[in-house]
């Protein structure tokens, strides 16, 4: 699939630099462009998913890799790329040739006068942005207080029975975008303002965390995407947990502990057989507060591990929990959250897992090379 990207890229740079030697309508950029138009759509269809190029500083990454042809693509393209802050392109099975036509055109004007870039089934915009210029409609931006918003209507939706929102999954990939070239995500947690909104903000940090642990552990793009979709959906079955349990300024009595310990097996109920969830959405909902050594909540069978990605979602839920502000209690240091999940390790949670998330992930590494604390 690379390759065929790579080529796609090529003939984009090929078409643009045929357009200003020659004009718009000479026969060789009119070539390129319609052989990127059909390589980009061939591609999105046989793969049945949408392709994200990255642009990270002088390079081009395709599910992660650095394109084969990015010393020819500094040339021309990147700096293009690059003059108008465009940090990733998005092309759809839908893709017409207009517009690449069109894309080309905003490339080629200087960045005062380019407007707002994209369409349908081009989409372009910056690490963890919907778009260059004006946000459309619908559109995830990486903002915390949207992105509480739209998780609110997402779940909402799941609670009537309907599948995945489409920009959950372009959070998702925002999420995995951002991880994935090093963005400083970990500072970006948000704290919580508001005891309603902790569900949600706790939510959309767990699977920020998620996504940087999957990434340390060695995970795939594809595997990592799912893990995050995962994390986003495994409090769900919260919405039948009463607001007053949840937010409860002191601990709760035997039943009000008995109800909230249902939440893990009313949220895999509710994601079980659910078009557009990956199977191991149900899995971590049920598994997330599932202990190594066979305790938590909901028991497992006798001799039963929970899976990787529930293990992976249960470190994060319980960092984010343990450094935010609750009603009961105050946000904990990180010497205290790191003694506290170090004591968990081999009884809580996989060791392997503590030591990569206390390496790889409470210091994760920012955008400008260094390391920093989450």
């Amino acid at each position: 699939m690379i390759d065929r990207i790579d080529k796609a890229m090529l003939a984009l740079q090929s078409a643009a630099v045929g357009r200003r030697l020659y004009g718009l309508d000479h026969p060789l950029p009119a070539r390129q462009t319609d052989l990127a138009a059909d390589t980009l759509r061939r591609a999105a269809t046989e793969s049945a998913r949408d392709l994200r190029v990255v642009r990270l500083e002088d390079s081009l990454l395709f599910d992660d890799a650095d394109l084969p042809s990015c010393p020819v693509l500094r040339e021309v393209f990147i700096p293009r790329l690059a003059a108008h802050g465009v940090e990733w392109l998005e092309f759809r099975a839908g893709l017409a040739r207009a517009e690449l036509v069109a894309l080309m055109d905003q490339l080629e004007r200087s960045p005062a006068d380019a407007g707002r870039f994209g369409s349908p089934n081009v989409r372009v915009g910056r690490i963890g942005r919907a778009d260059v210029g004006e946000t459309p409609e619908g559109d995830v931006d990486f903002d915390t207080q949207n992105q509480v918003a739209q998780l609110k209507q997402m779940w909402g939706g799941m609670h009537d029975g309907g599948r995945p929102d489409r920009r959950l999954g372009d959070l998702v990939e925002s999420i995995r975008l951002a991880v994935a070239v090093g963005a400083d995500v970990c500072n970006r947690l948000a704290e919580v303002k508001s005891h309603d909104e902790y569900t949600f903000v706790h939510t959309v940090n767990v699977g920020i965390l998620s996504a940087a642990l999957g990434e340390a552990v060695g995970m795939s793009p594809n595997q990592v995407f799912d893990l995050i979709l995962a994390a986003l959906l495994h409090d769900v079955g919260k919405q039948r947990t009463p607001l007053t349990i949840l937010n409860k300024p002191g601990r709760l009595d035997d039943a009000e502990r008995r109800q909230m310990e249902l939440h893990p097996v009313s949220g895999a109920a509710m994601l079980f057989e659910r078009p557009g969830v990956p199977d191991v959405a149900p899995i971590v909902a049920f598994e997330h507060h599932a202990n190594v050594d066979g305790t938590g909540y909901p028991r497992l069978p006798r001799a039963g591990r929970p899976h990787l990605a529930s293990q992976i979602v249960h470190v994060a839920d319980v960092f984010d929990a343990l450094r935010t502000n609750r009603p009961y209690r105050a946000a904990m240091d990180d010497a205290r959250v790191r003694q506290i999940l170090t004591d968990g390790a081999g009884k809580l949670f996989e060791p392997a897992l503590v030591d990569l998330f206390l390496r790889h992930v409470m210091t994760h590494p920012g955008s400008d090379g260094r390391r920093r604390s989450a």
